[in-house]
């Protein structure tokens, strides 16, 4: 065997097991940035990034909520798929997903006696900036994801802010495909906001989810409740009526 073929062998074997290294200790160090980014304890069971073709997959994340919390389970994560550009990160000021496929079996929200949620706490992380403080931080974050795919199965929301707990749970079977995505409150799309009208999701909907998201989802959540309000005062309105004309009627007929 010349000395070439053994080198080449050679090199194949590292390769390889240098790939397998990375994938063996790449779930374990995904981790460990999501729980220091979030506070909460996450957890992954498959992680698989290729760093030439811009491919992310994980599945089985279950992300876990902090002692504080009456309840341990936040959310239960079966797949994330993503299709990500490199060269946009790379050479343009915004980071460009070809596709995202997020398919949750369960979120679990807790709202706290304090107002504060497991949701909008997790999205902040363990130590937020205060909206008064000014910091100096590089380029601001942009994104645009062409196609995104989400499924949500079961939502539970748990009210701890009265006197009693008070928690419901949703078999929403959520399915939803966007496209040119590069703002959260494009997601709320009047199916969206229909879908949790009719399960009666919309008391305090702004407290449970943060940011701008929270408000959009609030205000259109509200519109409909505005409208199932005025259909029903228009209803009643209309059946006093009839029913008075009737009586006329009746009345009339009867020497």
């Amino acid at each position: 065997m010349s000395g070439m073929v053994k080198t080449l062998l050679v090199l194949a074997t590292l390769l390889a097991v240098a790939a397998l290294a990375w994938m063996a200790f790449l779930p374990a160090l995904a981790q460990r940035e999501l729980r220091q980014l979030t506070g909460f304890d996450i957890r992954v069971k498959v992680l698989t990034a290729n760093p030439f073709t811009g491919r992310l997959v994980v599945r089985g994340l279950s992300a876990l909520n902090p002692p504080t919390y009456p309840a341990r389970d936040f959310l239960e994560l079966r797949e994330l798929d993503a299709d990500i550009n490199l060269f946009s990160w790379a050479f343009q000021d915004r980071v460009v997903v070809n596709g995202l496929n997020i398919n949750v079996e369960k979120l679990e929200v807790i709202r706290l006696h304090n107002g504060k949620s497991n949701l909008s706490e997790c999205v902040a992380g363990p130590n937020p900036t205060p909206k008064t403080a000014t910091t100096v931080t590089g380029k601001p974050f942009h994104y645009l994801v062409k196609h995104l795919h989400v499924q949500l199965d079961q939502f539970v929301l748990a009210d701890y802010t009265g006197s009693k707990p008070e928690v419901r749970s949703f078999h929403l079977n959520f399915d939803q495909s966007y496209t040119n995505i590069s703002d959260p409150r494009q997601l709320i799309v009047p199916q969206v906001a229909r879908t949790l009208y009719s399960f009666g999701l919309y008391h305090d909907i702004e407290q449970l989810l943060p940011g701008d998201l929270g408000k959009a989802l609030a205000d259109a959540v509200s519109g409909l409740t505005a409208v199932g309000s005025k259909a029903k005062d228009t209803a009643k309105k209309t059946g006093d009526y009839l029913k008075g004309l009737f009586d006329k009627l009746d009345h009339s007929s009867n020497p």
